[in-house]
């Protein structure tokens, strides 16, 4: 109510949000900020900030998630359902997306989402100091 979240969701029956103020003075001061949200919060967020860059990370295979959640032990099995049961609807939602990165080799994964933060910061429309900067040489 009082505008103070960027994105707020609930996730298999708990509520999550974004601080706003964090993002925004994270932003004011030139650094990149990466939210590990969930689809709806993700969503919201590309709603308010159409330029920020989104990454569905994934595992491979529905059954390779099962696997995961139940080698963990630290869930209920019914919060293990209502988690995958989760992840079936947001798969439907992967081409939302700006990217889509499988985590399966966590080195792997962190490389992929490396490059495609080092891509977007070499495209042009965020390069515009860069080339004002270039030009001016060439004056």
């Amino acid at each position: 109510a009082k505008d103070e979240l960027i994105e707020y969701a609930s996730y298999v029956g708990n509520y999550y949000g974004t601080p706003k103020s964090y993002v925004m003075d994270k932003l004011a001061s030139g650094e990149n900020v990466i939210l590990e949200i969930e689809m709806q919060g993700a969503l919201k967020v590309k709603e308010k900030f159409p330029d920020c860059v989104t990454i569905f990370l994934t595992p491979e295979t529905y059954a390779e998630l099962d696997r995961r959640l139940h080698k963990r032990g630290t869930e209920t099995e019914e919060v293990i359902q209502n988690r995958l049961n989760r992840a079936k609807e947001e798969i439907s939602f992967m081409d939302k997306y700006d990217y889509v990165v499988i985590n399966g080799d966590l080195d792997t994964c962190v490389n992929n989402v490396n490059m495609i933060i080092q891509a977007e910061a070499f495209k042009v429309v965020n390069s515009a100091s860069i080339i004002e900067n270039i030009k001016n040489t060439f004056k």
